[in-house]
């Protein structure tokens, strides 16, 4: 029964993780002129791709860029988020990014908008 209610949680926090980076895919469209989506299955699409690739590839861009980020302080982080925002941008049909920099920007906004949600949608689980 208890191990029931886990799975039933642990689905929960997952969907509430999802929804967070839809709507922050959503505002980010909002604010850079450069960050375009076709309609909003192409918001949706893209954020189960970015979850996909960020749990397959990321991991291991880190520890190849280690050197960098030791030297950047964990700043190379954002180049890293928008070389990955740049791969799912090539294969997900109707989101499009118009330059690196604007990836790289759109990284940035990206994780601010996601911190500042789940600080208020799970108040207990975010530590500053």
């Amino acid at each position: 029964m208890q191990r029931n209610i886990r799975g039933k949680l642990k689905m929960r926090k997952f969907f509430l993780s999802w929804s967070i980076n839809i709507i922050s895919f959503f505002i980010v469209s909002r604010l850079i002129n450069g960050f375009h989506f076709q309609n909003f299955m192409s918001i949706f699409l893209t954020s189960i791709a970015f979850g996909i690739v960020n749990a397959m590839l990321k991991p291991l861009l880190i520890f190849l860029s280690l050197p960098f980020m030791l030297v950047t302080f964990g700043i190379f982080l954002f180049v890293i988020n928008a070389a990955l925002l740049e791969v799912v941008a090539f294969f997900v049909r109707g989101f499009s990014i118009d330059s690196f920099l604007t990836a790289i920007v759109g990284s940035l906004l990206l994780s601010l908008i996601s911190f500042i949600i789940s600080l208020i949608v799970f108040p207990k689980r975010v530590r500053i």
